[in-house]
């Protein structure tokens, strides 16, 4: 079964609840059959999908009865920022945002961010490092390495975006799980982040988080034709 085609109709599930005005809270999503024949997959696919979207609280499944709408009155009245919160936002325009934002962060991060605050940034790339090699959570400290770089960058704006980024990026992650080459892959773009740091080389930093972001984009094999570029 294809984990992309999966989480396609999971989105496309979610949009459903999202635009039909009938389906409230409490109201029941037409049966198995009729989503099946309407999306155009398998029933493992179609409950694959409802089953990720029960985990993250927007349908409830009753055993015998069906799948209905779940009880949570606000979520279809939040707009923009409350599908960053959804696992269902497919990663490729999460990373998106990454590439338009954390490139300029890491470069304000190293011109304008004290010694101190390189340093906390350079502790925090290693104890990345060793989680990674310990079998840490070191998914938890990449996040806080990451909003080191917006602390030093003295942008009052990113820290207030930056955090419901990286949200919706762990509760994805949560759901879908990281690909097993993306540890290498972190250990190797931070060092190289940390040494633009320690030189104060603002523009390789922003090349280096760049590149860190393509990495990821292009281990995660995201759809040819939405694939973001780097501008540089």
């Amino acid at each position: 079964m294809s984990a992309r085609l999966t989480d396609k109709t999971a989105d496309r599930i979610f949009q459903m609840i999202m635009t039909d005005p009938h389906l409230e809270p409490g109201q029941k999503l037409p049966n198995e059959a009729e989503l099946c024949q309407l999306f155009g997959v398998s029933r493992t696919t179609l409950r694959e999908a409802v089953r990720s979207l029960a985990a993250q609280g927007y349908v409830e499944v009753r055993r015998g009865r069906g799948t209905f709408v779940a009880d949570r009155a606000s979520f279809k009245r939040d707009i923009g920022l409350s599908q960053l919160e959804s696992v269902r936002l497919r990663l490729q325009d999460l990373f998106e945002i990454r590439m338009m934002i954390e490139p300029s962060t890491a470069m304000l991060a190293c011109a304008r961010g004290t010694d101190e605050e390189i340093s906390e940034i350079v502790r925090c790339a290693g104890e990345v490092a060793r989680c990674i090699h310990t079998g840490g959570d070191w998914a938890g400290a990449d996040l806080i390495f990451h909003h080191a770089f917006v602390t030093a960058s003295h942008n009052q704006f990113m820290e207030q975006l930056i955090p419901i980024i990286n949200k919706a990026i762990t509760d994805t992650w949560s759901v879908r799980g990281t690909h097993q080459l993306l540890p290498g892959i972190v250990l190797r773009d931070n060092e190289l982040l940390v040494d633009f740091l320690e030189k104060r080389d603002a523009p390789g930093a922003r090349y280096a988080m760049a590149c860190h972001i393509r990495h990821i984009i292009n281990l995660l094999d995201f759809e040819p034709d939405h694939q973001p570029s780097i501008l540089l």
